[in-house]
């Protein structure tokens, strides 16, 4: 006499999936509900990639403009006209004319 027991509680699962089936409707608007939230999941992710891509590029074009003042900086330093005389007469032992060195030429 060993009968099983009868199963008073059906299966959760199973009923929600014959439920799906028989309504289609719910089972479309279920997919397309899934589908909406992978697209926006990924269309976040692929936002922020790009937000960061900018930002490193944003970054990079301040170094660079920095970079280019302090070579404007530079190119201001080394044209300056007491800079070049210095050079010249400390590395190249040149000096400036006296009246005794000057010639005038006359050209007719």
């Amino acid at each position: 006499m060993s009968q099983q027991p009868v199963k008073r509680q059906p299966n959760l699962f199973v009923e929600i999936i014959r439920g799906l089936i028989d309504n289609k409707l719910t089972l479309g608007l279920l997919f397309s509900i899934l589908f909406s939230a992978l697209a926006i999941v990924q269309v976040t992710h692929l936002s922020r990639a790009q937000l960061i891509a900018q930002d490193k590029l944003l970054q990079e074009r301040d170094e660079l403009d920095l970079n280019w003042r302090y070579l404007l900086v530079e190119e201001e330093f080394y044209s300056q006209h007491a800079r070049i005389e210095q050079i010249a007469t400390e590395q190249l032992n040149m000096k400036r004319p006296t009246s005794e060195d000057e010639e005038v030429v006359i050209v007719p």
